[in-house]
């Protein structure tokens, strides 16, 4: 080990106190000069009336340049600064010369700086609408790919509708909210996933929940013959009796094998209008199958059916 590299090791203390007390020289040194610089400050809104709402997003920050002596402008970076605007008796629509309007930057008064310049935006526009709080329905945006044998049998959101507050405006088109989309491949097993409920991008509008739950209900295909289900026909005049041959049929259905096992006759009809199906010499019409259940395809066995038309006897 030589000299010097002891001398070092001896009188480290000493190295270290005078290299801070020089950083700190300089540090001082620094912070008592002049300097301008430039804060992204956020713009806080007071005084809008409680049943009015901003009617599109609005500008959420304020660049403002300050002039002070360093010690300050870093002592401002740590403290609550903001650029206020009081809407108190404003019109609905209404323009707003930022750089007109200085005092209206809030921070300390015992911080010895001042505020140069207000340097974007210079203009800030701002309207209101009447606010309106609506319960609506929720709209799944997806693509789903399933493996041979399996089809998606159903999605459910929980909630299944969110309450949106924003401008009336906004809910003369607006009927339903979508969800963020997502993209699922291959799925074949049910599965729950959570979605962002996405605002509308021009309106200004809150939501609440802010997300959901989409439970979606892979199942194996299946597939079954549904017997003994009635023929009805509609609509048909009633000074006239139609009779439709068969009077019952069967319904051949594919769908989830979980759905179709507790299906039944009474969970279908066969449904035959008479207006639309029939006239004279046609010996076969289509019948019309109906169902509550969400089965991926169906039909009637037969297809076609005959009607027998004839007059009402007389009592």
């Amino acid at each position: 080990m030589s000299v010097q590299t002891k001398n070092i090791k001896k009188n480290y203390k000493s190295i270290i106190g005078v290299t801070l007390l020089a950083f700190l020289l300089w540090f001082m040194v620094k912070m008592s000069r002049t300097y301008e610089y430039s804060y992204e400050l956020p713009i806080r809104f007071i005084n809008l009336d409680s049943t009015r709402t901003f009617k599109f997003a609005h500008q959420k920050t304020v660049k403002v340049v300050f002039v002070g002596k360093g010690i300050d402008l870093l002592r401002l970076s740590f403290m609550n600064i903001y650029y206020q605007v009081d809407l108190s008796g404003v019109p609905d629509h209404f323009r707003l010369d930022l750089t007109q309007n200085k005092e209206s930057v809030r921070y300390p008064g015992d911080l010895n700086i001042s505020i140069k310049s207000i340097v974007s935006p210079r203009i800030l526009t701002v309207e209101t609408d009447e606010k309106v709080r609506r319960k609506l329905p929720v709209e799944v945006e997806y693509q789903l790919d399933t493996p041979a044998g399996y089809i998606l049998a159903g999605v459910t959101a929980s909630p299944d509708s969110v309450v949106i507050t924003g401008p009336s405006e906004m809910f003369r088109k607006l009927k339903k909210i979508k969800t963020e989309s997502k993209i699922f491949s291959d799925a074949g097993v049910a599965f729950t996933k959570e979605f962002a409920i996405q605002k509308p991008e021009r309106y200004f509008a809150e939501c609440q929940p802010k997300t959901v739950q989409v439970f979606f209900d892979i199942q194996r295909l299946a597939e079954k013959e549904v017997l003994d289900v009635p023929v009805t026909v509609v609509d048909h005049p009633k000074h006239i009796q139609v009779i439709p041959l068969p009077s019952r049929a069967i319904i051949y259905v594919k769908g989830g094998e979980k759905i179709l096992a507790d299906l039944q006759a009474s969970d279908f009809k066969i449904e035959i209008d008479f207006n639309k199906s029939w006239k004279p010499g046609i010996k076969k019409v289509k019948a019309n199958l109906i169902t509550k259940a969400d089965v991926l395809y169906m039909e009637s066995r037969p297809p076609e059916f005959e009607l027998i038309v004839q007059k009402m006897r007389a009592k």
